[in-house]
């Protein structure tokens, strides 16, 4: 039998969620609606195009001008985005398009947000059987009201767990400034190395995207969720195995030395919450 999980970490949007939310926290902001009168931003598709083109363009121009050849150098690569995401956001913070929103009105709309089937049945159970601090949700999410709105129902998540950036408030009403922490896959990986396993127990991280795969790596167990066309050309480039589902025999092999994971380059995906569940690798 393999260790106790004694450290859960996840990632947030399309991870615990069936959708990216950040649409659903613009959709909060008055300054973005069409009732808008004075000195209206511009429409939010114009924010995301731009986005999307600039880090286009970083990519192109980085891959002209460093190594790509291994894990390491598209570490460096990611960590690098962290200039378009600060970028994008400035201009965010120009046009004031986060200001005026109420705190009860991200978590409201938080509860709103469609979990990806058995979250949170599972998180309640892993919660229930272990101490405070063992699970922890790191997100390049903008509001930790938003998320702690759609895992209200999960006794023991508060604002404390929630690593992500966060809007800045003055008497519960946002400023329309962006306090931030999660602009990378290395500010991921920072957050998650600080993160304390007890003795004799295994970590876990549980993540979607490339923006998650140095942490998905770095954890004793990694598992993907879904089958993000994006994450599963890098893993396949970088000759990253990927295991369909969670099987007990592979992961007694892994956490018979807690390094194996990290040299044999293997990773376990599933396409929902219950699979963990049915795996009972968290309990």
């Amino acid at each position: 039998m393999y260790p106790p999980v004694g450290l859960l970490v996840v990632d947030f949007d399309d991870t615990i969620t069936q959708h990216d939310a950040l649409s659903l926290l613009i959709d909060t902001c008055p300054r973005m609606q069409d009732s808008c009168k004075n000195e209206c931003p511009p429409p939010w598709s114009y924010f995301t195009e731009l986005f999307f083109k600039e880090r286009a363009d970083h990519v192109q121009l980085w891959l002209k001008s460093h190594p790509h050849e291994t894990i390491d150098d598209y570490f460096k690569l990611l960590g690098s985005i962290e200039k378009v995401e600060e970028k994008s956001i400035k201009r965010i913070e120009k046009y004031n398009c986060l200001s005026g929103v109420h705190v009860a009105q991200l978590i409201q709309q938080g509860s709103k947000i469609k979990k990806r089937p058995g979250t949170a049945e599972v998180l309640k159970r892993f919660l229930a059987k272990n101490s405070p601090g063992s699970l922890y949700v790191i997100s390049a999410n903008w509001s930790r009201d938003l998320i702690l709105g759609c895992l209200q129902e999960v006794d023991g998540i508060n604002r404390n767990v929630i690593m992500s950036n966060d809007l800045i408030f003055v008497e519960s009403f946002s400023t329309g400034k962006l306090e931030r922490k999660v602009l990378s896959a290395l500010d991921k990986l920072e957050i998650f190395k600080s993160l304390t396993v007890p003795p004799g127990k295994l970590s876990v991280y549980v993540g979607d995207s490339e923006n998650d795969l140095p942490c998905i790596l770095a954890a004793d167990i990694g598992i993907i969720m879904g089958n993000n066309v994006s994450l599963m050309r890098t893993c396949k480039k970088y000759g990253i195995e990927i295991i369909d589902g969670l099987s007990g025999k592979q992961l007694i092999q892994v956490s018979e030395d807690k390094n194996a994971l990290g040299s044999s380059k293997k990773l376990y995906r599933v396409q929902d919450w219950l699979e963990i569940k049915k795996s009972g690798i968290l309990e």
